[in-house]
């Protein structure tokens, strides 16, 4: 689970802070409109082998593709 939280919104870019299972230092992610990519900008404290990262930019880009951009919200798998 990632709880994540807008950080930052512009022509650019975005940027969200995830927190794996909404603990530890937060993490920041951030999608470039200009490219479509989303990248890692700083890994959590707590993710210590990148999979929290992975599942944030993934969610991120879906966010973005569907026009959809919470301030804050949680992030579930199973």
């Amino acid at each position: 689970m990632n709880s994540l939280e807008l950080r930052e919104m512009n022509a650019d870019h975005v940027v969200y802070a995830y927190s794996p299972n909404g603990e530890g230092v937060p993490g920041e992610v951030e999608y470039l409109f200009a490219d479509g990519k989303t990248s890692v900008l700083r890994q959590s404290s707590d993710d210590f082998n990148g999979y929290y990262a992975h599942k944030a930019c993934n969610k991120v880009t879906e966010c973005v593709r569907k026009n959809n951009l919470p301030i804050k919200f949680v992030q579930a798998w199973y």
